[in-house]
């Protein structure tokens, strides 16, 4: 349903993305990743018509919607703004007719009582924006966003704004939703765990490229490189030393990575002796900073369900299992 090929833009002399190219096929959600300011957002203003310089194409179904010879404003696109993007000035029912303004008012009256049963805010729809909850006002957000039946849903940030309760509730909602509808979805969120819960595919964008494009669950198991590794799990990374004095091979553009949940210590021998540096209580686990005493790296972390024994400043062992250890780009 959407298709972005060769994908690039420019601000000025700032060079923001290159050779951006991926699909979303119908009932299908693809999450875009990557640090702020890496260009996301703009993908999705391009796509929704809001943005429209750039280089490569932008189709929808088959028509080439956005190039440099080619721009259309009218697409079959719903966009739900970060801060929602509601008028203050109009109420429930203003702000999702606002969308209908082609349509006759007899029809725009029965489309908007249809969305705000669909969305359950029939009760709210006489009240002012600024007497909604958090959810509510979102619920508005994509009534307004669904109003003309958009093959599209762009998404930017969507929960942000939502406690953490509200935010899950919200999240299995809107993928239901999506999923029912068959609409094809792209969300930007900086939420790592939010990414792997809704998407279907994950993108991630770093140094204005596409670096990693895949299956979220396989991404999250094969990532190709530390930058993605570091974006979807928590890992650590391992000194080179150690991994060939473990008799495995490692080139110099290469590292070494394993997920903290598949590191154990214990004072009990092993190959491996690390020093404790800070003990954290976390609720469920506690958090150990530790150090190589027989290696140069980085601080590792390691996660442990109790303390007993362990105090700050002690050496203890670290214990991994070398078929955990993925090798991979730096």
């Amino acid at each position: 349903m959407v298709s972005i090929e060769n994908f690039g833009i420019s601000f000025n002399e700032t060079r923001i993305l290159e050779n951006i190219s991926f699909d979303v096929k119908p009932g299908e959600i693809v999450t875009l990743l990557g640090s702020s300011g890496c260009g996301k957002t703009t993908i999705l203003r391009s796509i929704a018509g809001l943005q429209k310089k750039h280089e490569g194409y932008i189709c929808i179904g088959n028509e080439c919607v956005s190039s440099k010879e080619i721009y259309k404003k009218d697409r079959e696109v719903g966009y739900i703004f970060q801060d929602y993007a509601l008028f203050p000035h109009l109420n429930v029912e203003e702000n999702i007719a606002f969308a209908l303004y082609k349509l006759p008012k007899k029809q725009k009256e029965i489309r908007v009582n249809e969305l705000l049963e669909q969305f359950n805010i029939q009760e709210h729809k006489n009240k002012q924006i600024h007497q909604l909850s958090g959810g509510q006002q979102q619920r508005v957000a994509i009534a307004r966003a669904m109003a003309n039946n958009p093959k599209i849903l762009l998404l930017d940030e969507p929960f942000s704004n939502l406690d953490a309760m509200l935010r899950y509730k919200t999240k299995i909602w809107l993928k239901d939703l999506i999923k029912q509808m068959n609409l094809s979805a792209i969300l930007v969120t900086h939420d790592k765990k939010e990414a792997l819960s809704i998407s279907d595919k994950i993108g991630i964008v770093n140094d204005k490229k596409l670096v990693q494009f895949d299956n979220a669950k396989h991404m999250f198991e094969n990532p190709n490189s530390l930058y993605v590794a570091n974006f979807l799990c928590e890992i650590n990374q391992l000194p080179n030393t150690y991994i060939k004095d473990l008799g495995l091979n490692i080139e110099e553009n290469k590292v070494a990575i394993i997920k903290i949940e598949d590191c154990k210590v214990s004072k009990n021998s092993s190959e491996c002796k690390v020093k404790i540096l800070d003990i954290s209580f976390c609720g469920e686990y506690y958090e150990l900073v530790l150090d190589f005493i027989d290696y140069k790296s980085k601080t590792i972390l390691v996660k442990v369900s109790s303390i007993d024994n362990l105090n700050i400043s002690d050496e203890v062992f670290m214990h991994i299992d070398k078929n955990n250890i993925k090798i991979i780009d730096k």
